[in-house]
């Protein structure tokens, strides 16, 4: 005998309350709750479940069980995996019913043995339950996607006296039912996430803002150039065009490796201008996904999407007469460079969720290790926007580019780490500064900065910093460099001159590489006239391979 469902308009009432209720609920547990009690309702099934997909997609956990005169303990049921030994688990029904979306209905679990029902039985042996009849329906979101299975167990008669067969108008409705809950959850599951995304955002908001006070602190009114260490040409090169732009409010893109203290010289540029009493406010373009990001960048109003509560202001609108410094440009999506570049030139933005636009009065300082007129040619970056920010572009060398600034560099860091960590350390053995002159640092300023701390930690009070205190790297390098020249040396044969023109053809070949091939840039670095430069690339017949 098979089940016969209510009245058709009772049920679209039911249906209907239930709608009501599920999106009126705002806790999972009780959710799930209110949707099985339902489905058990209008389908006169004396018990249900529903399993959903967890986080990895390996499994199906059991979120929920109802029956009316049985309470199920938590452990009553485990995570049903999708895959056993590899291999996907179809014996399993409810596994079943998720990988292919296809609705099963049996009559009596214990007489079929088409799939393995030993959680079921064991779940009857430890609670006295007597499962028959079952119906398992994939729950489908409206993306079409399965997210988990809602599973009905023992279908009953108009008075309750006998378990009886699912019937093909309950088992629509419950395809029903089940994808209407689908989409309740998956909405509160997203509207979770957004809760949880917006209070870490929330929380590296606060940590900024305390960060930029302290730095504002420590560095307004007293920050000048000669705080960034630097002696050498090519910064002084750096300083003279920071004082050029800095009392203007023209946008600045600063390029250079990563660790070349890209953020440093934009702060020097906030304090040192008409701005300093404003906020500095820093942003990495590469730290969040696009929709975090443009959140914000440019702020958002009360329920403009999940999880909005509140209105929360942009770092553009939090940066208003001040500096926003965008770090790894490069990296920022197409679709939010076209909204940057509207910013830079109607100097407005317009919130999510908002009709109406700000005026902000920000100046822009953009940070980049990438060669952006590559990307630019490649598609990867607009070109409109690449010429936009570069009005004032400001090329930061990397640490191998000026050893000269090498030991002022590391006094600044020692000074700093004897302070910070309280130790009585005298100074460098001869072997480590002539190691660390030797070392390329692929790292830049950032890496020199942790050898030093490193070796203060590790250095005993009242003595020196020796070469045991430095990293392997450093060694390995020098002693590379030195077996290939004693390795040159012995191979070639004829006079010094010839042995110099070698290791000349070297030198030039690896700056080159280094400079990605262009002869100015090496010239430059090797302090030598492009002419020069070119003349002996034709005479050593060097070439890219």
């Amino acid at each position: 005998m098979q089940l016969q469902i209510k009245n058709p308009i009772s049920v679209i009432e039911e249906l209907l309350s239930a709608s009501i209720d599920m999106a009126a609920e705002s806790h999972l547990p009780q959710l799930l709750d209110r949707i099985l009690k339902t489905v058990c309702e209008l389908t006169r099934a004396d018990a249900a479940l529903i399993a959903l997909l967890d986080g990895t997609k390996s499994g199906l956990n059991i979120e929920a069980f109802y029956c009316e005169h049985l309470e199920a303990r938590r452990n009553d049921y485990q995570t049903i995996p999708l895959n056993i030994n590899g291999s996907r688990n179809d014996s399993n029904v409810a596994v079943h019913c998720a990988y292919t979306g296809e609705i099963i209905s049996i009559d009596d679990i214990y007489a079929y043995s088409g799939f393995d029902f030993s959680n079921l039985y064991e779940f009857d042996r430890l609670t006295g339950y007597e499962t028959q009849s079952l119906m398992t329906v994939p729950m489908v979101d409206h993306q079409g996607f399965i997210v988990g299975v809602l599973q009905l167990l023992n279908a009953q008669n108009q008075n309750k006296t006998r378990v009886i067969d699912f019937s093909p108008s309950c088992e629509q409705l419950a395809i029903g039912f089940a994808a209407q809950a689908a989409v309740v959850i998956v909405n509160m599951q997203l509207k979770k996430e957004n809760e949880r995304l917006i209070a870490v955002l929330n929380q590296t908001n606060e940590a900024l803002e305390e960060e930029n006070k302290r730095l504002r602190e420590k560095i307004e009114g007293s920050f000048d150039f000669s705080q960034i260490v630097g002696d050498g040409s090519a910064m002084q090169s750096v300083f003279n065009l920071m004082r050029k732009v800095v009392n203007s409010d023209a946008t600045v893109l600063v390029r250079g490796e990563t660790g070349t203290g890209k953020e440093l010289i934009a702060q020097a540029i906030h304090f040192n201008s008409h701005r300093k009493t404003k906020e500095f406010v820093a942003q990495n373009c590469a730290a969040l996904p696009e929709n975090l990001l443009e959140s914000e960048l440019f702020g958002y109003k009360k329920g403009a999407f999940s999880g909005a509560n509140t209105d929360k202001k942009g770092l553009f609108e939090l940066a208003d007469g001040g500096t926003l410094f965008l770090d790894e440009i490069g990296d920022m999506p197409l679709s939010l460079q076209a909204k940057l570049l509207r910013v830079l030139q109607e100097k407005e933005i317009r919130p999510l969720g908002s009709t109406q636009t700000k005026k902000v009065n920000v100046r822009v300082v953009a940070a980049t290790h990438k060669n952006l007129k590559q990307d630019v040619t490649e598609g990867k970056f607009r070109e409109d926007l690449y010429y936009r920010l570069s009005i004032f572009p400001i090329d930061l060398p990397a640490l191998r580019e000026r050893k000269e600034d090498l030991p002022a560099l590391i006094k600044y860091f020692m000074d700093n780490f004897i302070e910070k960590y309280q130790k009585q350390v005298l100074g460098l053995s001869p072997k480590v500064l002539d190691l660390l002159s030797q070392y390329h640092y692929p790292g830049n300023i950032r890496e020199l900065r942790n050898i030093v701390e490193r070796a203060v930690l590790l250095c005993e009070d009242n003595s020196n910093i020796i070469v045991e205190f430095l990293p392997e790297e450093i060694f390995d390098r020098r002693n590379n460099n030195k077996t290939h020249h004693k390795a040159v040396a012995r191979k070639l044969r004829g006079s010094l001159k010839s042995l110099v023109e070698h290791f000349e053809a070297e030198v030039i070949e690896e700056k080159l590489k280094e400079n990605q091939w262009n002869q100015s840039k090496t010239a430059e670095a090797l302090l030598v006239a492009r002419r020069t430069l070119i003349e002996k690339i034709n005479r050593y017949r060097i070439s890219k391979q």
